[in-house]
């Protein structure tokens, strides 16, 4: 694996997850609260891997597989639940530096992620982050086939820049960060910050692996 500066160096183009890396999306409403209340829409009798589920995106996939229409009520809801969630917690500690510095050595910032746009939009700007991110290529849609580690986020991040893959460097927290990031032709930066996390990253072999956002910064 290259090191994490030298491989920035090479590119134009930082795309970011947000869910992780920028912030705690369910630090405070816990995931496995909002997957039940999703449950309710989808009706009494799920299968029982659904019924256990505590990942909001496991009852969005299910409610995709009942039909379009239970898609788009379950993510409707996970949207509004999103921005609920993300209007209490805090950016990630030293978030915001790394991104001044990125703006600076002159990167682009996309998030990408599979949160929902209209959370990312309502977080960056309660915190002053908006003006440090170019774009956004998030969930818009009930369909959950293509989020991550489906690469149409990163594909249509890069086509809205006008750039190539060769270009860009994905920054991300989880295996589907990475998966993603190989399949549209992306560099991947894997931020682990436990032991087990690490271990589970680096199988998948990224080209490059942090314990910190302190680790993706240029000065110090």
């Amino acid at each position: 694996m290259a090191g994490v500066k030298e491989l920035l160096q090479e590119k134009d183009h930082v795309f970011l997850d947000f869910d992780g890396p920028v912030c705690d999306v369910f630090a405070e409403l816990a995931a496995s609260e909002v997957a039940d209340r999703l449950k309710r829409l989808v009706g009494p009798d799920l299968p029982d891997e659904v019924s256990a589920a505590a990942d909001p995106f496991d009852v969005l996939r299910y409610a995709a597989s009942c039909g379009p229409n239970a898609a788009h009520v379950v993510e409707r809801q996970l949207a509004r639940l999103e921005n609920e969630a993300v209007s209490s917690i805090s950016p990630a500690p030293g978030i915001a530096e790394v991104l001044d510095e990125w703006v600076a050595q002159g990167f682009t910032v996309t998030i990408v992620s599979n949160n929902s746009a209209e959370a990312i939009r309502s977080f960056l700007t309660l915190h002053d982050l908006a003006s440090h991110v170019r774009r956004i290529s998030a969930r818009n849609t009930g369909d959950p086939a293509h989020l991550k580690p489906h690469p149409a986020l990163l594909d249509a991040a890069v086509r809205a820049l006008g750039t190539s893959p060769a270009r860009c460097v994905m920054v991300g927290d989880s295996a589907a960060d990475v998966l993603a990031a190989r399949a549209a032709g992306v560099a991947s930066v894997a931020l682990a910050t436990t032991s087990a996390k690490r271990k589970a990253l680096a199988a998948l072999a990224p080209d490059a692996l942090v314990g910190s956002l302190a680790h993706l910064r240029f000065a110090g």
